[in-house]
């Protein structure tokens, strides 16, 4: 990045920073273009102006698509924390009794927090129609602090206890396992030949004869429920291992196994057709987010102000 330190900021023009960003995301210039109302013409020019103002490259162009440049990918969390400063000031002079606009960026370090994510989302939106919130997950390899340092977010979802870090921290609420049932599976396969009822506790030591659909391993939730398993003396077996939960669903569904998931999930699943049960004990991951107070923008603020919790 230190090629683009000399000349960052001058000179460069809001709109470009967007177009930058845009692209960066990984849409074909065709798609970016007509998302944002301008001609392929003028994408890939104000692209050029930003790279000739900064004095890098920011892509490669390699036939007719565009890949990020190390300096690109450096860009990034300036170009958005450029965007939100912005949106601050902007919102700064309008006053305090308008209502706020802008984008707020937020990352998962948490896979499995969709539901209660939407949730506090929704929330957010409800109160600050004028906002557009930006979910994504953790950078790869990054850290909370990384990830808020480099300006990809300003808020980090994450499963409790976070790692060790200087950044504050606010618990916000728990998410509960569920069992899933493949609806075909018989009634045979339930210890004792009877099938419990809808939403009635199954306790972990009575499992269903299945096998399990799961993720892969040293996932915090997957750990959290093999430890769970073990301390009531469960003996499971895996049918699939998948290396993305979201399509454990699908496997349950094909009758392929249970699953033992995050209840928003098992809940939408069981529109689908497929059995869903508590346990007992429970199994749960507490979650909360990550914020540095001294990088929190005034939308981020408002944000924290009203998490539950």
């Amino acid at each position: 990045m230190a090629l683009i330190a000399p000349t960052y900021g001058l000179g460069v023009d809001l709109r470009q920073i967007e177009y930058f960003l845009a692209v960066a995301g990984g849409e074909s210039l065709s798609t970016v273009a007509q998302s944002m109302s301008v001609t392929k013409p003028s994408l890939s020019q104000g692209i050029r102006s930003l790279e000739r103002e900064l004095g890098v490259d920011l892509f490669h162009r390699v036939g007719r698509g565009l890949v990020l440049t190390s300096a690109g990918r450096a860009l990034i969390g300036p170009a958005r924390a450029m965007l939100r400063s912005s949106a601050a000031a902007s919102n700064a002079a309008i006053g305090v009794d308008a209502e706020p606009k802008g984008r707020l960026d937020i990352c998962s370090a948490a896979p499995g927090l969709e539901g209660p994510v939407a949730r506090i989302v929704a929330d957010f939106r409800r109160r600050c129609p004028g906002i557009t919130v930006r979910v994504s997950d953790l950078p790869r390899g990054a850290t909370a602090e990384h990830a808020l340092a480099d300006g990809a977010c300003e808020l980090v979802f994450s499963y409790w206890p976070p790692e060790l870090s200087s950044l504050s921290t606010q618990v916000i609420g728990v998410n509960e396992y569920w069992l899933a049932v493949p609806s075909q599976a018989a009634s045979d396969l339930w210890p004792g030949g009877v099938k419990p009822a809808s939403e009635q506790p199954v306790p972990l030591s009575a499992l269903p004869n299945l096998p399990v659909v799961g993720v892969q391993k040293h996932s915090r939730a997957r750990l959290v429920i093999e430890s769970a398993l073990h301390d009531a003396g469960a003996r499971t077996r895996m049918s699939t291992e998948l290396a993305q939960r979201e399509t454990v669903g699908a496997f349950v569904l094909e009758g392929l196994g249970m699953a033992l998931l995050e209840r928003s999930l098992a809940e939408r699943m069981a529109a689908s057709g497929t059995d869903i049960f508590p346990v007992e004990p429970p199994i749960s991951l507490t979650y909360g987010i990550e914020f540095d107070p001294q990088r929190l923008s005034p939308l981020g603020r408002l944000f924290v102000q009203g998490l539950p919790g």
